[in-house]
């Protein structure tokens, strides 16, 4: 099915016109100077009415279907996350034997519905998004939109419905607290994040799974960076999607990545993130965000992965303190070469390491290596505790020690090399891609630790290579 996306955006400007009649006299002036917050969880008819929608507000609610076999929304989207001071994106493919003329949009509770007429850039076109505006002073909480769509012979489609939840803007930047992961699946997800007051760097990383998803994000009031290869224009919205149709040359993507975007708060002080999850294919994607650099977006006492066992700096005045390699050395073994294999790049190749958690740590485990993932893995004994951190910006994936944690039996475990840590990055060193290792610890078995480390790790890496091969 051809889905092209196209937009209803709405650009209201407000003028306020001064009356040139004159006041009575002592007359109280009742004009509402600051727009009263909303609870949409509980003020149906009061939210209904402040959405920001092109269209006629009109009492009652919206009409029952007409002839449905001639006019049906064939694909939509059953929920979506937004914050406030943002456009929610509608979008639906439909299926008319008439030219579609109009939507009817209502909060489900409220007495009215919106009557907006759609124009379609291209007659051919079946599918649309509307824009549908979430001012500032909506509050979180929670609300249906319903909505069905009508042909220019008045026969009206059955009614499709999404649920819909404001949140919070999260403003964490300069608390010494880090942003948590968002984690979605198909349908919107727009979150906004107050980067504080500092200038620099904001990192952001996202992981699509192997439905394609598209990431898109917002700063100044431009769309900046997006998974697609070409920006979005102003009064442009993301297109949608199914996921069988979906493909990187829409945006949609199923891999890892990152964006570096340059934040100044004298701009703005917010960044909005959309990801649009393709339709229909039970797809599922992450993305993690970092306060700008100078705000040290990983401040003494964050915890990787939520865990507070999990230790990432070491004292080198301990006893037992060990890093491999030894400064001069190198740890590193070489997977592809780009002249001769042309599908050999760092990111192809990180990518591939993260397909499977054997090309990460010495494990029986071939399934993918996902974030904060626990693995067991075989040091003397299969039952040694991991928990991996993946960096998309660093292409590489740590693998933290960990103590206490219950086997497949019930019985409490402990790494044998804890505390301790080993990064696997994938770089490109001297025109090869290779997977370098370090590997750093206080764990009490230091010397036997380094001494091995070769031999255990260059065995690794000839899993990833003989795969890459294949």
């Amino acid at each position: 099915m051809k889905f092209q996306s196209t937009i209803l955006i709405l650009a209201i400007l407000s003028l306020a016109i001064l009356s040139c009649a004159p006041e009575e006299e002592n007359e109280a002036d009742t004009r509402k100077l600051v727009n009263q917050p909303i609870d949409p969880s509980s003020q149906p008819n009061e939210l209904n009415k402040e959405l920001i929608i092109y269209g006629d507000l009109v009492p009652g609610n919206m009409p029952s279907a007409s002839n449905p076999d001639q006019i049906k929304i064939t694909v939509s989207i059953s929920s979506a996350l937004i914050t406030n001071d943002n456009f929610l994106f509608l979008p639906f493919a439909f299926d008319s034997n008439d030219q579609l003329k109009g939507i009817y949009i209502e909060v489900e509770g409220a007495q009215e519905h919106w009557d907006a007429p759609v124009e379609l850039v291209d007659p051919s076109d079946n599918s649309f998004a509307v824009a549908i505006g979430i001012p500032n002073f909506i509050q979180k909480g929670d609300f249906v939109v319903s909505y069905s769509i009508y042909d220019q012979n008045n026969n009206i489609s059955e009614k499709k419905s999404i649920n819909v939840s404001i949140v919070d803007s999260e403003n964490r930047c300069g608390s010494g607290q880090s942003f948590p992961r968002v984690t979605g699946e198909d349908g919107i997800t727009v979150k906004t994040y107050d980067m504080g007051d500092y200038p620099g760097t904001v990192n952001i990383s996202y992981y699509m799974y192997n439905q394609k998803d598209r990431m898109d994000i917002r700063y100044g009031g431009e769309w900046v960076a997006s998974t697609s290869p070409v920006l979005l224009q102003d009064g442009q919205a993301p297109p949608f999607k199914t996921c069988n149709e979906a493909s990187p040359n829409d945006g949609f993507v199923s891999y890892g990545g990152s964006f570096s975007i340059p934040y100044n708060p004298q701009i703005s002080r917010q960044i909005s993130i959309y990801v649009s999850g393709c339709l229909e294919g039970g797809t599922v994607w992450y993305f993690e965000v970092n306060c700008p650099t100078g705000n040290n977006p990983n401040p003494p006492g964050a915890m990787v992965c939520d865990n507070g066992q999990i230790q990432d700096s070491f004292d080198p005045g301990s006893e037992n303190y060990h890093i491999y390699p030894k400064e001069g050395e190198e740890l590193n073994t070489i997977i592809c070469d780009p002249s001769v294999d042309p599908n050999c790049s760092v990111n192809e190749v990180f990518d591939t390491m993260l397909k499977q958690s054997n090309f990460i740590s010495p494990t029986a485990d071939t399934s993918p290596v996902e974030d904060c993932k626990l693995t067991w893995v075989e040091i003397l004994t299969p039952f040694n505790p991991v928990i991996s951190k993946i960096n998309y910006f660093e292409n590489s994936v740590t693998n933290y020690t960990l103590a206490n944690q219950k086997d497949k039996f019930g019985i409490e475990r402990s790494h044998l090399l804890h505390p301790g840590k080993v990064t696997r990055t994938v770089e490109l060193i001297d025109g090869k891609v290779v997977v370098s290792t370090q590997g750093e610890g206080t764990g009490w078995a230091a010397s036997i630790n380094t001494f091995f480390s070769k031999t255990v790790w260059t065995n690794v890496d000839k899993d990833l290579q003989e795969y890459w091969n294949q």
